[in-house]
């Protein structure tokens, strides 16, 4: 499948962010597609020439480092594209030179500046210190389900978090989808769960070619991104905790256990689930607690970014599909929150006595609860503790929602619908107010 020119969804937000901002940050793992985005498809969506600098290459390493200041003020190019930054940490006081320069300039074109990094901790740490307020930072994750779909419109889930609700014609207009294009997109999402969502493997035909790939990016992960965002003096026991961390996705993180079970100290353990973050690899989600006087379960729960990299890192090893289900929605659920006009926080939610919810989208006068299962039918008795947070939440929380991997959209209960995983994320719904 050539993914060279499809869509991503963050592309209007980044054309968005330019007409604000000199300099657009765009994070993301490695082989997430941020120089095919940016060097295929941002010019040609603007039409405008462009100067293209990867410091990937030492040589320009080198340049940058002896007169960066001056290479910069003579590019010519209203859009310059500066790839891989956080090779050369010294490059964001060069910009912030230039930057500052222009804004004092009077008639002169001032250049848009783009920059990606694959190291949350450099690019964050950089930017606090020398571009804050001058930069917005954007993240590309691998493909999502609606991305490999090319489907760009406003998603049911985009529709309920803009306030709109589920009434009964809605499932008729589901009903009337054809079952062609039911099986089609049941058919792509399982092959996204399965395999996840890293623009390579979309290229590749054959599963032993796609398991290949993500084995080598492990590889390359530990050898080269690891080493770009702290020193780690035993990759073979940074790998065994990685792996270990992975056979524990979608459940509370105990960072005791993992550091008993491979015999580490507890801060090594912690050092090493920071890199995972930083290197944007593994997600800790925060549990929700609105009255600390309750008692709430207080450990984060762990999530990986990509399923396909979950199979690869834990080879003959594996999970309960319900696991592997959850974290594949996690990371749907993070690719699209930040294309939010106004972004949710994302949360899980459990009590002491057992109460369990699996995600919940908070904003400031809303909450949408959402509830995960891995089954084909879903009943009252899957409902019963969205339906006790809505009880409790009544203000702030309408409408729950149980996704699933299923063929129909029904209302479960009064406000609680089950609704098929690709149809939350990628169909639109004619919804009334």
């Amino acid at each position: 499948m050539d993914m060279k020119y499809l869509q991503r969804a963050i592309t209007n937000k980044i054309l968005s962010r330019m007409k604000l901002d000199q300099v657009i940050v765009l994070s993301g793992a490695r082989q997430t597609g941020k120089t095919t985005l940016c060097v295929d498809m941002i010019p040609q969506f603007l039409n405008l020439p462009f100067t293209y600098i990867s410091f990937d290459d030492p040589d320009e390493r080198l340049r940058f480092r002896h007169s960066g200041i001056s290479i910069l003020e003579t590019i010519k190019t209203p859009l310059v594209i500066l790839d891989e930054v956080q090779k050369i940490p010294v490059l964001f006081e060069h910009l912030k030179f230039v930057i500052d320069k222009q804004k004092r300039a009077i008639n002169k074109v001032k250049k848009t500046f783009i920059i990606t990094g694959s190291s949350e901790l450099l690019l964050l740490k950089n930017i606090k210190e020398t571009l804050a307020g001058r930069a917005a930072l954007l993240y590309l994750f691998p493909f999502s389900l609606a991305e490999v779909l090319e489907y760009q419109s406003k998603s049911l889930l985009t529709q309920l978090w803009e306030g709109k609700k589920i009434k009964n014609e809605d499932i008729k207009n589901f009903d009337a989808l054809s079952p062609e294009k039911k099986r089609t997109a049941m058919r792509m999402a399982k092959i996204h769960r399965t395999w996840g969502g890293f623009p390579p493997v979309w290229q590749r035909e054959e599963n032993e070619h796609k398991i290949n790939w993500l084995k080598d990016y492990r590889t390359t992960y530990l050898e080269r991104d690891i080493s770009d965002v702290g020193q780690v003096s035993n990759l073979d026991m940074f790998s065994l905790v990685q792996k270990m961390l992975c056979s524990r996705s979608a459940q509370l993180l105990s960072i005791s256990e993992i550091a008993r079970d491979v015999t580490l100290a507890v801060n090594t353990v912690k050092r090493y689930i920071n890199l995972l973050q930083l290197s944007l690899q593994c997600y800790l989600i925060p549990p929700f607690f609105s009255n600390i006087s309750k008692r709430f379960v207080k450990s984060p729960k762990l999530y990986f970014m990509d399923n396909g990299l979950i199979k690869a890192i834990l080879g003959e090893m594996s999970i309960h599909d319900s696991a592997l289900y959850e974290n594949w929605i996690f990371s749907e659920l993070l690719k699209w929150k930040q294309l939010q006009a106004r972004e949710p926080e994302l949360f899980f939610y459990r009590t002491a006595a057992g109460k369990e919810i699996d995600f919940l989208l908070i904003g400031e006068q809303q909450i949408i609860p959402i509830e995960i299962k891995f089954s084909q039918v879903i009943s009252s008795t899957d409902a019963r503790n969205v339906i006790s947070f809505l009880e409790e939440y009544q203000h702030l929380a309408s409408t729950g929602i149980i996704v699933y991997p299923g063929k129909e959209m029904h209302q479960v209960v009064k406000n609680v619908w089950a609704i098929p995983d690709w149809f939350l994320f990628v169909e639109i719904l004619s919804l009334q107010k």
